[in-house]
C-alpha cells in the first residue's frame, strides 16, 4: 500500500478507500439471488440456521467407509466419495444456504445511498461480505457433490441416444448447478425429484439438438467425423459468410449500453484496428482496468443470452 501511495502521489487512506470502492463495486456487480424465508428475519433462529447439518457424525462416518467400485470409471471416481444427503440434512443445507445469501444481500444494500452512489464503506463490512458468500457457496458445493451420481444415473438412460456420453454428463451438471440455484426447499419436497426434472429436461432439449446437427452431414460413412476436413475455399463465400456475421454481431451490439458496446469494440478491434487491452481501453475512457474487465464481462454475458433469445431474428 506504500508503493502505490507513492505512485500515485495519495495517501494511504485515499488507497484505502479506492481499494475498497473497486472491491464493493466487484460486489455489487456480482450476481445474488437466493430463495428468501420469513425465517431468515428472525434472529432467534440464525444460530440453528447456520450450525453443522443434523447427524453430521453419522455422516462423516458413513464418509470414511465409502468404497470406490471396482467397474467405475477413473473419471468418475471422486462421485463415490460422498454419502447421499437425507431430507432432512438436505433441507438444513439449502436453508442454511439461502441464509447465508441473505445476509450477503442485506449488507450489500449498504454499500449504496438512496441517491444510488457508493456510501463510504469499510474494509470490515466488505469482509464480512466476503466471508458469507465464501460459506454460501461451501455449501452449495457440497449439494452439488452429494447429487452428482444422480446425474450420472439419469445421463446412463440416455446415453443410448448421444455417442458422447461425457458430454452429456456435463451438460447434466450445469443442470444440476441451476436446479441447486433455484431449488425451494421450504416448500417439502425431494431435491432429487425436483433436480431429476430439470435433468431430463435439459436432455429433452440437447440430444435432439445434437442428432439433428449430425443429421445436416449425414454422407453414408461411418467414419464421418473422423475423416480430413476440406481445407479448399471459396473466396466470395468467405467474404459473404463475414459480412453476415458481421451484420448479426452489430444487430446484437445495438441491445448493449452505449458504454458497453464501446467496450466490445475497442476490446474485438470491431472498427478495423487492431484489438485494445484493458488497460489501454480504460485510459481512453477514463477507467480503471479492473471496472473496464468487469463491463466487458457484464457485456459479453449479455450478448450470449441475447444471441440465444435472438438466434432466429439475427440468422
Amino acid at each position: 500500500m506504500d508503493t502505490l501511495a507513492r505512485r500515485f502521489q495519495r495517501t494511504r487512506s485515499s488507497m484505502y478507500r479506492v481499494l475498497n470502492e473497486i472491491r464493493a463495486q466487484r460486489l455489487l456487480d456480482q450476481p445474488l439471488d437466493y430463495i428468501y424465508s420469513p425465517v431468515f428475519d428472525d434472529s432467534a433462529m440464525a444460530d440453528a440456521i447456520v450450525a453443522p447439518m443434523p447427524d453430521l457424525d453419522a455422516y462423516e462416518s458413513q464418509r470414511r467407509q465409502m468404497r470406490i467400485p471396482k467397474d467405475a470409471p477413473p473419471e468418475l471416481a471422486s462421485l463415490y466419495e460422498v454419502p447421499l444427503l437425507n431430507k432432512e440434512q438436505e433441507q438444513h443445507l439449502f436453508r442454511k444456504m439461502n441464509y447465508l445469501k441473505h445476509k450477503a444481500a442485506q449488507l450489500r444494500k449498504r454499500l449504496v445511498l438512496p441517491t444510488g452512489s457508493l456510501a463510504r464503506v469499510r474494509t470490515h463490512d466488505l469482509d464480512q461480505i466476503d466471508e458469507l458468500l465464501d460459506q454460501a457457496n461451501a455449501v452449495k458445493d457440497h449439494l452439488i457433490n452429494c447429487n452428482m451420481r444422480l446425474v450420472v444415473s439419469i445421463a446412463k438412460r440416455h446415453a443410448a441416444q448421444s455417442d458422447n456420453f461425457f458430454e452429456l454428463l456435463s451438460d447434466g451438471n450445469v443442470s444440476l448447478i441451476r436446479a441447486v440455484e433455484k431449488f425451494d426447499y421450504s416448500r417439502g419436497n425431494k431435491f432429487s425429484t425436483y433436480a431429476s426434472w430439470a435433468i431430463m429436461k435439459n436432455f429433452a432439449r440437447s440430444i435432439p439438438d445434437e442428432m439433428h446437427r449430425r443429421e445436416r452431414y449425414v454422407t453414408g460413412h461411418e467414419d464421418l467425423f473422423e475423416a480430413a476436413p476440406d481445407t479448399r475455399t471459396d473466396e466470395q463465400e468467405c467474404l459473404a459468410t463475414a459480412e453476415q456475421a458481421s451484420h448479426r454481431v452489430n444487430r446484437l451490439l445495438e441491445y448493449l449500453d452505449p458504454r458497453e458496446r464501446q467496450i466490445i469494440r475497442m476490446r474485438a478491434g470491431l472498427d478495423n484496428s487492431e484489438g485494445m487491452t484493458l488497460e489501454k481501453i480504460g485510459e481512453q475512457l477514463g477507467i480503471t482496468k479492473e471496472r473496464v474487465r468487469q463491463l466487458n464481462v457484464r457485456a459479453m454475458k449479455k450478448l450470449r443470452n441475447l444471441a440465444e433469445d435472438h438466434k432466429d431474428e439475427i440468422s
